[in-house]
Order: C-alpha cells, then sequence, then structure tokens
C-alpha cells in the first residue's frame, strides 16, 4: 500500500494537533497550526516564483525555525531541499550550489560575506531569497524572506510528491575528499521512520534493566503510570512479547491520525536537537518526527555548540526534554562541565549518541550524570539514511568498547575480508549493508555510485566484526587504516587510549612515510588548558597500553585539530599539515 504524501503528513499534525509545540528554539515557541501556515504560505510564494516539482534549492541557515520552514515548504510543492553547512566559505558554497543543479537559493543574512563572494560564480541560480535579521536592507536581486510570506495566503497546496520521489540531497562531510550528493528518497525516510522508533521502542520494552514504565509514563498525564506499567511488564514472557509486538505494529500507526493525537494527549515525544540540522544525524528527526506523529524539536538558539546555553540557560531544566542528542565531543564538553551536578537533569530518559563511536568510559560518565537515562548509541551514515544499527545500555554492567549494538528491523548486514568473502567470525572486516533505506545513489556520480553499491549490497568501508553475541564491533574506517611492518594500526583504537590519559583533550592518530616499515605512527595531541606534556612521556605512558606497533614514534603538540561539523577530525587536513617524514 502506498503511503501518504508528506505535505498530507505535515498537514496532519496541524489538523489533529493544532496547539501542539512543534518547534522550541529559545523564548520562541511555535505550534503545528502556526507552523504549517507559515510554511505553506512560503510554500504558495515559491509555487508563484516558479519554483517546481524536481527543482533543487539549496537551504543555509543555522537551526533556526526557517529552516525547517523552508525545508517543508520546498517539500509540499515536490521540490528537493539540499541543506548547506553553514560554515562554508565561499567556494565551498559555489561548489554544491553548482554540482547539486540548484536553481533557489534560500539563506539567512548573518552569512552574508560568503554567500555574496560565491553567488555571481553560481551560474544556474534563478532565484535567491533571505532571512533579513537585522535592519540593512538585502542585496539588490534578493527576495525578502518575510515579505514574500506576508503576500500568500495558508492555502494547502495540493500534493504532488509520491514515496519514490527525492526527499532531500544530503551531502556528506567530505572528510576524504570533495563532498558528495546523497540522494535520498520519501521511502526511505518511510523504511527508517518505521525501523527506528519501533525498535527504539521495541528494545527498551524487552530490556529488563530499563525503566520501561518510566518512558511511557511521562508520556501520559495521569499520576503513577510509571508503577501502573512496571508492574503490568512484570510477568515473565511480557516485555519479550513487547520486544517482537511493537516494531511490528508502531509502524502500522504511522501517517494515520494517530500519531498527532496521541502527540496531542501527552504533549509529544520532545528532542533536544544539537547537531547541525544540515548534517542528516538531526535532518532525519524532521522527516521521521511528523511521520511518526509523534515528536516535537527543541533547537538551540546558538549558531555553535556551548554546553553552558543547554546548563546555564537551562534549556534541559525548562522544556524538560526526554531525549537529548549529543555527538561523543559534545558529550565530553557537557560531562567535563563545571558543576554538572547542579543543573537538573531528570527528565533526560534518552541519552542518545552518534556520530562517531563513543567510549565505553564516557558512556559510564553518562549514565552516573544522567541517572534517570539510558544511552542509545545509533550507527549508520549518510548513504544509509543514516541509521543501521543501535545498542541501549541501561546499566554499566553491559557497557562494551566500540560496540553499536544488533540491526535496526530491516537492516541485513555482513562481514567480508579483502576479496569479498564472508570473514571469519571475530575477524574485522568491511560492513555491508541491504536495506530499504540505502540511498537511491551520489547525485550526479554514477561511477561512485556503483563503487559503493554493488548487487543490492552497500559497501559501508568501515571495518568490524560480530561478538559473540551478534553485536557489531566497530574497528576503523578502511582507508584510515595505517600499515607498519605488515602490521595493521587501527587509529581510533590508539586515540581512545590516548585521550585516557588525564591531560589530554583531543588526539590524532596518522601513518607517516617511512622507508623501512612502509609507514610509522604519528599523534597529534592537544593538551588541555595549562597542562604541559614531552613526546617521550607520551610513548612512555603508552608503554603498558599496547603492543609496541601501535605505540606513536612520534608526537606533535597542536593549539587545535580541525573538527566536522559533529565533532570528528578532520583526518585528510591533518594528514595534509603534519603527514610528512
Amino acid at each position: 500500500m502506498p503511503r501518504k504524501c508528506f505535505s498530507l503528513v505535515l498537514a496532519d499534525m496541524a489538523r489533529y494537533n493544532p496547539g501542539g509545540k512543534a518547534i522550541i528554539y529559545g523564548e520562541k515557541k511555535v505550534n503545528w497550526r502556526e507552523l504549517n501556515n507559515r510554511v505553506n504560505r512560503f510554500a504558495n510564494a515559491l509555487k508563484v516564483l516558479g519554483i517546481k516539482k524536481g527543482d533543487h534549492a539549496i537551504i543555509l541557515f543555522h537551526d533556526c525555525p526557517e529552516f525547517i520552514e523552508a525545508n517543508y515548504a520546498l517539500q509540499k510543492i515536490g521540490a528537493v531541499p539540499i541543506p548547506m553547512n553553514f560554515r562554508f566559505i565561499a567556494r565551498e558554497i559555489e561548489y554544491q550550489t553548482d554540482q547539486s543543479d540548484s536553481v533557489v537559493f534560500i539563506c539567512e543574512e548573518i552569512f552574508m560575506e560568503q554567500i555574496q563572494k560565491a553567488l555571481p560564480n553560481c551560474k544556474k541560480l534563478q532565484t535567491v531569497i533571505c532571512v533579513r535579521r537585522g535592519m540593512a536592507p538585502l542585496p539588490a536581486g534578493m527576495l525578502n524572506y518575510e515579505e514574500l510570506m506576508d503576500k500568500h495566503p495558508p492555502t494547502e497546496p495540493p500534493p504532488v510528491t509520491t514515496e519514490g520521489d527525492i526527499c532531500t540531497i544530503s551531502y556528506t562531510g567530505g572528510t576524504t575528499g570533495m563532498p558528495k550528493g546523497v540522494v535520498l528518497t520519501y521511502r526511505n525516510f518511510w523504511n527508517l521512520a518505521g525501523s527506528m522508533f519501533g525498535d527504539l521502542l521495541g528494545r527498551v520494552a524487552g530490556d529488563p534493566k530499563s525503566n520501561f514504565g518510566r518512558i511511557i509514563g511521562t508520556l501520559t498525564p495521569i499520576p503513577g503510570m510509571e508503577k501502573i506499567i512496571n508492574t503490568l511488564i512484570a510477568p515473565k514472557g511480557v516485555r519479550p512479547f513487547l520486544a517482537r509486538s511493537i516494531p511490528r505494529l508502531l509502524p502500522k500507526t504511522f501517517g494515520t491520525p494517530m500519531g498527532p493525537l496521541l502527540n496531542r494527549f501527552t504533549g509529544g515525544f520532545s528532542m533536544f536537537l544539537n547537531m547541525p540540522l544540515f548534517h542528516m544525524a538531526n535532518y532525519q528527526v524532521l522527516i521521521i518526527g511528523p511521520i511518526s506523529g509523534l515528536s516535537r524539536f527543541i533547537l538551540r538558539p546558538g549558531i555553535s555548540f556551548d554546553p553552558k546555553e543547554a546548563l546555564e540557560l537551562e534549556i534541559i531544566a525548562k522544556e524538560r526534554p526526554i531525549l537529548v542528542m549529543f555527538v561523543p565531543t559534545q558529550w565530553k564538553k557537557v560531562l567535563d562541565y563545571p558543576d554538572l551536578q547542579k543543573f537538573n537533569r531528570k527528565s533526560v530518559l534518552v541519552a542518545m549518541t552518534g556520530s562517531g563511536v563513543n567510549p565505553a568510559q564516557q558512556k559510564k560518565r553518562i549514565l552516573k550524570e544522567f541517572p534517570n537515562a539510558l544511552v542509545a548509541d545509533i550507527f549508520g551514515q549518510t548513504e544509509m539514511t543514516p541509521d543501521t544499527s543501535i545498542r541501549l545500555d541501561a546499566s554499566e554492567e553491559s557497557l562494551k568498547d566500540r560496540c553499536v549494538g544488533k540491526p535496526l528491523a530491516g537492516v541485513e548486514i555482513r562481514i567480508v575480508d579483502e576479496k569479498g568473502k564472508e570473514a571469519a567470525p571475530g575477524e574485522a572486516g568491511e560492513i555491508l549493508y541491504r536495506s530499504g533505506t540505502i540511498m537511491k545513489e551520489y547525485y550526479g556520480d554514477r561511477e561512485k555510485t556503483a563503487e559503493v553499491i554493488k548487487d543490492g549490497w552497500f559497501h559501508s568501508g568501515d571495518l568490524g566484526y560480530l561478538d559473540k553475541d551478534g553485536e557489531i564491533i566497530v574497528v576503523d574506517r578502511m582507508k584510515e587504516t595505517i600499515s607498519t611492518g605488515g602490521e595493521k594500526v587501527y587509529p581510533h583504537e590508539v586515540e581512545e587510549i590516548l585521550e585516557s590519559h588525564p591531560k589530554v583533550e583531543h588526539a590524532c592518530v596518522i601513518g607517516v612515510p617511512d622507508e623501512t616499515w612502509g609507514s610509522t605512527v604519528r599523534a597529534i595531541i592537544v593538551l588541555y588548558e595549562g597542562e604541559q606534556l614531552t613526546q617521550g612521556e607520551i610513548i612512555e605512558w603508552c608503554r603498558d597500553k599496547m603492543t609496541g606497533f601501535k605505540r606513536p614514534k612520534t608526537v606533535v603538540f597542536a593549539e587545535e585539530l580541525p573538527l566536522s561539523p559533529v565533532g570528528k577530525v578532520m583526518r585528510a587536513q591533518v594528514k595534509e599539515k603534519y603527514g610528512s617524514p
């Protein structure tokens, strides 16, 4: 049975839960009726400007309501939103705009300096629309976002998309070269919504160490519901039954009035989003949230992540999100924040992490500092829409290093060796996926698409293996493995050990060309402010913590490391700067 047009999904949120909170952005609160009206006004404005189904449009905003409005408005008329990294300089803006064949550019003026440098070279653009933040007039040729919206009615545009149409094109981080445009369809997101929400709730229900009653009780205004639910699921066999049934039954409610009505009754599953919306780790929630009908979005007003904003300004304490999302680097900053204990963190029931492997030692700290929460570790990549596996930890006893759990429902995996044959149990190999969430293609690049999708399997480039429990243990990226004297060194393993040193804030391990060994291991170290170490002290500290060929042979101390928007070290830039013998 065909899934509902996404524009109707948004309309249903406004119809069945009009007063429910959709977006919380500092002191600004937007309900679903208000959001849908503004989306419709802007969608109708775009239609009058000649924007039509299939047209490509760049959206360049920090995490703010206008990002969501512009994205949904484009999707209402069948155009394709292409989120852009707001930290891009002119050359990068120009590249993505041209490579994506975008004819529309929607942005905010706080990034105008780089935008104005880039746009004259973007020859395919026909329309530029800008959100004016200050009093200065917009540059000539740019249309005013709010003025356009004010001129058009909130009439619902007719539905024009099917699940096979393109929902978005998301550009990869470009840590190993120029970003690639990952083409994702509405079908990809419908498939993801069913597996993600169904698996997440199903696994929580099935884990005897998780407080399932607290999560469900928080969503209901009935006093004492936590105790009632935990009593009902206590008998033997109930939790396993729920673990099997929820992933099968919950997706059947998606796209129906049930989700928005439940949201209206409960107040919704509030999510505090901290990764940039242009990144698929967060963007996915903008699509699967309305599909499920359950989500409301809490955004940080700040452009860059600062734990002070979440804690000192009491976003967590005031808005009481059930789920918070941080990448491992952000979690480290939150956990290291002075006097963390004095801030109210009781509302957080799901501490979500992703976009990088979070060490078990850090997860242990999360469980300690957020005592009502379980840790949900989501693993995947943009090309998989993006999630492929999930692991839940409700207690310290269950923690495993570099373990990202079992595949989501509907995701098949294989581990293969360098010859493409099944790897032996416990042997590291490339992780392959087959699922209804695999991207359609890399935009405009059939050759690279053919390199990663073969016989229906997506070749991830990640190295890993299955442990005795059938869970995925992530080793490293294939391209980042260092070969030294015939041995393989996995940088992330060494980096985790280095970063456990009390004086080391960040570490990046790379291979340096060597005539004798092929490559030797070099560590680039960022120390905590005010700390001092020598190369000899680092090497000596590693001596009893790793075998000889893994230990750094040279150490370079740096003021900072280049990081991607989600806190991953840009290894290619590090190698370019520090990789000479």
